[in-house]
């Protein structure tokens, strides 16, 4: 039994071996296609990877923002787009409050991108508004003659490398700013991009936008908003261009002489100026600025030798207007008060206009004694108009008097007064200076005393009130020659006046009520001589 069973063992073994030797025949697997087989044998044997020319996927960057802080600002960079998001100015309030915060002149505003972008125009439009930049420096504070950069670098979707280097100063406004672009195939340099949103934040409306400014060749270009909104192109030899406002100035000054193109328009909220070199093409782009975002004062704007100055807008009587601003500064020096620098400013004029107004009020008395025999003259000849002014001449002809005598001081007052008015308003040493109750000289008086009555936000003009008075003095005590609807009509001016004086700056009413105070007293020594 046991030799049976040893061999039915054996023959089960022999049948199972040949019935899987069919099975595998029978159902093969299919030999690896070429590619599979090359993958298997790469992940069996890995081939070693080249260090130098493996192309790597750059690593993505995280926004940063980088503070530069000098004597004069605050500035806040933003690796987005490499450009400028916040810059507050350190010595210039942004309101009268003597508490109210630094005045910010760039700030971030819904649907407005922050400026110092780039535009490429070819072969493809395209803007680094979205671009992240990597950065090479850190956050600087500087002081004095303390120099710091911060470089920004990225590359654009089409392959090429856009640089943007800023250069700071410690002691002084104007940044350095330095734009590059190789490997692309462009036709014309990068073109920078100015924004702005109008007023500067918390502002409270006394550095009011007035538009876009430009020196090309020796014009200076004024755009209201209007005119922005229109569009303009402008083509020349630009020296500086920007966006500027009642006190400050935000603009950008090209390096060199070389025609420049300017593009101003509209892009929703935002007001931009793009501003892009005529160069022919070259192996690397390179586009030089100096940026000037800071006060509009004198002496600052002239050392940047651009004509800067010209961005004061002084009028038609500029003439006047800048000897009467340096004769402040120079008070300013021993008073440290605009307030009683536009007294002795007034003192000044009225002693240099005195021998004419006292020749012209002694004018107008003396043909005040005339009125009998004119009027004498005008009975006897009412019907005989020739004849009557042939009279009345002879009449001046015969007391040595000009019957236009009168109106001169006034004429000479009249552009003295322009003048003045420009000298006070434009320039901003006047801008939050204070006098006596008058918290900024450059404002309505009526200001420095607010009041509300029933909603409406009023105040108590008291300088404005003085000023109307004293006018009414003076009006009363000047001789009249004319007719007693004349006397009525001179007495009306008073009034008319005090209504326009609610709207000037304080600065100007101060001179014009010393000014009449002034009159009324020589008025008063005239009057006492012919007596």
């Amino acid at each position: 039994m046991e030799k049976h069973t040893l061999i039915a063992v054996v023959l089960c073994l022999l049948i199972l071996v040949l019935y899987q030797e069919w099975l595998g025949r029978r159902y093969s697997t299919p030999p690896p296609s070429p590619q599979a087989e090359r993958k298997l044998k790469e992940e069996a044997h890995p081939a070693p990877r080249p260090r130098e020319t493996q192309v790597r996927r750059p690593a993505p960057q995280s926004l940063k923002e980088i503070r530069v802080e000098t004597d004069h600002y605050v500035a806040t960079f933003t690796n987005r787009g490499a450009r400028l998001k916040s810059l507050f100015l350190k010595h210039y309030r942004a309101s009268a409050d003597k508490k109210s915060p630094p005045l910010e002149m760039i700030s971030s505003a819904t649907g407005v991108p922050y400026p110092l972008g780039i535009q490429l125009n070819s072969p493809q439009p395209f803007n680094d508004e979205g671009l992240i930049y990597s950065v090479q420096g850190a956050s600087l504070k500087l002081t004095g003659n303390g120099q710091g950069t911060l470089l920004f670098q990225a590359r654009t979707p089409s392959g090429a490398e856009l640089i943007k280097k800023f250069s700071f100063v410690g002691s002084s406004y104007p940044i350095g700013l330095e734009i590059s672009l190789t490997g692309a195939d462009a036709s014309t340099a990068p073109a920078l991009l100015l924004s702005s949103e109008g007023n500067p934040k918390g502002s409270a409306g006394d550095a009011a936008f007035e538009g876009f400014l430009a020196l090309v060749g020796k014009k200076v270009l004024r755009e209201p908003v209007e005119e922005i909104k229109k569009g303009k192109e402008i083509t020349g030899p630009i020296r500086w261009v920007g966006f500027g406002y009642t006190y400050f100035l935000f603009s950008a000054l090209p390096e060199g002489e070389e025609e420049q193109g300017v593009v101003v328009r509209q892009e929703g909220p935002a007001l931009v100026a793009e501003i892009g070199g005529l160069s022919e093409a070259t192996a690397e782009k390179k586009s030089r600025y100096t940026l000037f975002i800071g006060p509009k004062d004198l002496d600052v704007l002239k050392s940047l030798d651009k004509e800067l100055e010209r961005s004061l807008d002084f009028g038609y009587l500029g003439f006047i207007s800048l000897p009467f601003l340096h004769a402040l500064r120079f008070s300013h020096r021993f008073t440290s008060s605009y307030g009683i620098d536009i007294i002795l400013l007034t003192l000044l004029i009225k002693l240099i206009t005195a021998p004419l107004t006292h020749k012209s009020s002694v004018s107008m008395k003396q043909m005040q004694k005339l009125q009998p025999q004119m009027e004498r003259i005008k009975e006897k000849f009412k019907d005989d108009r020739e004849q009557l002014n042939k009279e009345i001449t002879e009449l001046y002809r015969r007391n040595k008097l000009n019957p236009l005598g009168g109106c001169l001081p006034m004429l000479i007052q009249f552009p003295v007064f322009i003048g003045l008015y420009y000298a006070l308003f434009t320039p901003i040493e006047l801008r939050h200076a204070s006098f006596l109750w008058v918290q900024d000289l450059s404002r309505p008086d009526w200001q420095s005393l607010p009041l509300t009555i029933a909603g409406w936000k009023l105040g108590i003009p008291i300088l404005t009130l003085l000023m109307g008075a004293s006018m009414f003095a003076q009006q009363w005590m000047t001789p009249s020659a004319g007719d007693p609807n004349q006397r009525r009509l001179m007495l009306i001016m008073p009034v008319a006046f005090t209504a326009m004086f609610v709207t000037f700056p304080a600065g100007l009413t101060i001179y014009w009520l010393v000014n009449n105070i002034l009159s009324i007293g020589q008025q008063y020594l005239v009057n006492r001589m012919e007596h």
